[in-house]
This record gives C-alpha cells, sequence and structure tokens, in this order.
C-alpha cells in the first residue's frame, strides 16, 4: 500500500513539475512575444517619424524659397513715394499715378524709377497704346521710333480692367520691365523706350503739366 502511495506521490510530483515547465515555456514564450511586439512598434514608430521627417524637408525647402522671393523684391520695397497724381477726362477717372524713388525725391535721370499707374476705368491695349503714342507724338518722338515702340507695346500691355496696375520699374538706363498687378509681364529690350516713356509724364514738355508736378513732388 506504501508502494503505491509512494508512486502516487511520484506521479504527482513529475504531474506538476510538468505542468511548471509547461508554464514556464508559455510564460517565456509570451514574454518573448512581447519583446518582439515592442520592438517592432518601436521600428514602427521610427520609420513614422523618418517619414514626417521626410514630407517635412520640402516645406522647409519652400519656406527659404519664400525667403529668397521676399528678398528679391526688397530694393522694391525699399523705394519710397515722390509724388502722386490723378488723370481724368470730363466727369471720368482714368487712371492714378504714384512715382517712386530710392529717397523720395525725383531728379532728372536719376534711378531707379518705378512708375505705378491703376486704372479706374475698364479700357483695352489698344487704346492704351493710342493714346500712348498721341503722347509721343506731342512730345517730338520720330516716327520710326514710335513704330518700334508700338511693337514693344503690343507685346507689353494687356486689357485692362477696373482696379488693375501697370507698373514701369526702371532699374537702370537699359534694364527695365512692366509689372501687371505687381507681377513680372514683360521686359524692355529697347535702350532707349524707358527715357521716352517716363517722358510722357516726366517731362517739361509733357501734355500734363500739372499732372507732372503732382508726380514730382512739387505741388
Amino acid at each position: 500500500m506504501k508502494t503505491v502511495n509512494e508512486a502516487v506521490n511520484v506521479s504527482r510530483s513529475a504531474y506538476q513539475w510538468l505542468v511548471e515547465l509547461l508554464f514556464g515555456i508559455v510564460g517565456a514564450t509570451v514574454v518573448m512575444l512581447i519583446l518582439a511586439l515592442s520592438m517592432a512598434d518601436a521600428l514602427a514608430n521610427q520609420s513614422a517619424i523618418e517619414i514626417k521627417q521626410d514630407k517635412e524637408l520640402p516645406s522647409t525647402t519652400a519656406k527659404s524659397i519664400t525667403s529668397i522671393s521676399n528678398l528679391s523684391t526688397s530694393s522694391d520695397l525699399a523705394m519710397r513715394q515722390v509724388g502722386s497724381a490723378s488723370m481724368s477726362m470730363m466727369w471720368f477717372d482714368i487712371y492714378s499715378a504714384k512715382l517712386y524713388s530710392s529717397d523720395g525725391k525725383y531728379q532728372a535721370n536719376q534711378l531707379p524709377l518705378k512708375l505705378e499707374i491703376e486704372y479706374h476705368r475698364n479700357i483695352e491695349a489698344e487704346d492704351l497704346i493710342d493714346a500712348t503714342v498721341d503722347q509721343w507724338q506731342h512730345l517730338g518722338i520720330s516716327a520710326q521710333k514710335i513704330d518700334e515702340y508700338r511693337e514693344q507695346l503690343a507685346k507689353a500691355w494687356p486689357d485692362v480692367k477696373e482696379g488693375d496696375r501697370l507698373t514701369f520699374m526702371v532699374n537702370t538706363a537699359t534694364q527695365a520691365e512692366f509689372l501687371f498687378n505687381d507681377k513680372p509681364y514683360f521686359k524692355v529690350s529697347n535702350m532707349q523706350f524707358p527715357a521716352d516713356f517716363l517722358a510722357i509724364w516726366l517731362s517739361e514738355n509733357t501734355s500734363r503739366p500739372k499732372l507732372r508736378q503732382q508726380l514730382i513732388g512739387m505741388n
């Protein structure tokens, strides 16, 4: 009887040991799985961070480009207004004009200069060109020059609507361009054009002497 009991006890001990071993293996497996999942999560998070950083790089580049763009217009922003004037016919307002220089003062042949015109009516480009030609004829510009300039203006000027701005920016005697609503629109290639175009408003022989005085700050 004793032998049987001992055998039963041994079997129970073996069973208990087997159970403990099994739980130990399962526990170790669970721990390993947890560690593996943790490592996988860590790697996934790291990848997500790297992807996010890669996506943010173009944004940083865009900011840099924006800063460069702002710097490129700094000389324009530094210009100071010399004077302003309005052009009217009968009861109709045609445009308002503003003249800018580097120091806010006007001196003949001093550059850079910027002439900004804001239109108060819808005007077709052809009508603008015809009016400009009339002013050149008044100033005594040769017919040959006017024909050359007309070709330039046909490319340089769009139809304008009320509120549109056409700006003539003269950086040097040979470097000038038109901007339409503050955006570069056409670069002038004729070296004599800038002086002759500005003469419409700034020449002492202009057809609008009162407007000239207002623009150059003599009013």
